[in-house]
């Protein structure tokens, strides 16, 4: 659209058709002001042929409308070890039948978003990715804090590390396309800021069910641990909030994720007022789900959600999940009505749907037959 003319001859299309023939009234060379000018002024006729032409090309183009893709684009990182073979230090992860989980482990440093911290994060959460066999991961912390936030002794918010050499070309295009889009005001690619919003967007599409068991409180870029996974169950005494406002700064990068949990009123007054909630007002805001008395009551609901997800096919719920992050904050017009048809349908014709009808199907007061993926339940390790 940027070699063309509103002002110029009018768009007449593939009929040839003009203005009378479209129905509307013949031009007048009435003069009309530009607002804003106390001198310069347009045709009526010069107006409604620009609004006509305007018209004909968003309902031709929409521009808008694109299909969403939930799926992230994960190119930004290689892992530099895999579950398995973990080598990271301030991050453990530990494996049980079904199930992982993924524990920030520097407590002496209340769990800072530290270099060491990132970098374990960004390999756990990508290797996860691929990791079919596994359906639920738990999220967690050692010591007194789930996460204190960004680390205030570090720049680039407090994502230092440097793409992998496998990485590097494609994060430069990415670096390219955010500079382009504006993201970076001054013209200079902030690496910190984009692997960081890489990092909450590849946790919260994670094709697991995500819990994050808070072991105390989270704040700043810490509620990210909280917000990016599906359910959050903290301890009653932990505490939740951004104090960013406070010295100049804006937490924009968690804000989606905020706000799929809560309210805007209530983004807005943790935003903006600095607000820092108690376990039980999060509950209440929809930022945490459960709050419990201990750590070893958190992992009974853990254990419950198992016994629940054994149940649900593993693609199933993947795909679940996908469509409500496609459909999540967009307008209900015919592409999010497209994309809900073309996901019921793959669901429909899906490998899990032909098993789960067919081991309910008969007389319903006899047991039915257990699905393949209920062969192995989830099984919790605390």
């Amino acid at each position: 659209m940027a070699d063309w003319d509103p002002l110029g001859e009018p768009d007449l299309g593939a009929e040839g058709q003009g203005d009378v023939a479209n129905g509307l009234p013949g031009p007048s060379s009435e003069a009309l002001p530009i607002q804003g000018s106390d001198h310069l002024k347009i045709s009526k006729k010069d107006m409604e042929r620009m609004l006509l032409d305007l018209s004909r090309r968003f309902n031709r183009e929409s521009p808008w409308t694109t299909m969403p893709e939930p799926q992230p684009d994960l190119r930004w990182h290689t892992p530099t070890c895999t579950l398995e073979d973990w080598k990271h230090t301030d991050v453990k992860v530990k494996l049980g039948p079904g199930i992982a989980y993924v524990t920030l482990n520097k407590p002496e440093d209340n769990n800072t978003l530290s270099d060491g911290v990132i970098a374990g994060l960004c390999d756990a959460v990508v290797s996860l990715h691929g990791r079919q066999d596994i359906r639920i991961v738990v999220f967690s912390g050692e010591g007194k804090m789930l996460c204190a936030g960004r680390d205030p002794r570090g720049d680039n918010y407090g994502f230092n590390i440097s793409p992998t050499p496998t990485t590097q070309k494609s994060f430069e295009e990415q670096g390219q396309e955010a500079l382009k889009a504006g993201a970076f005001p001054d013209g200079k690619l902030n690496i910190g800021r984009l692997l960081q919003g890489r990092l909450w967007q590849a946790w919260s599409t994670l094709p697991q069910f995500t819990i994050t068991v808070a072991n105390g409180s989270a704040l700043g870029d810490g509620i990210g641990c909280v917000v990016c996974s599906d359910v959050a169950i903290a301890l009653k005494t932990a505490f939740f909030g951004f104090s960013d406002t406070k010295m100049g700064l804006v937490n924009a990068g968690i804000s989606r994720y905020l706000l799929a949990k809560t309210s805007a009123g209530a983004a807005k007054n943790m935003f903006v007022l600095g607000e820092v909630l108690p376990a039980e007002s999060a509950r209440e805001k929809g930022i945490v789900n459960r709050v419990v008395e201990s750590m070893a009551e958190g992992h009974k609901v853990v254990a419950e959600m198992c016994e629940e997800i054994t149940k649900c096919g593993p693609r199933t719920v993947q795909l679940a999940k996908e469509v409500v992050e496609g459909v999540a904050g967009r307008q209900v017009d015919e592409t999010i009505l497209f994309y809900t048809m073309l996901a019921a349908a793959a669901a429909n014709r899906s490998e899990e749907a032909r098993q789960g009808v067919a081991a309910t199907a008969g007389d319903t007061t006899i047991a039915r037959t257990k699905k393949p993926w209920e062969a192995v339940p989830i099984a919790p390790l605390a």
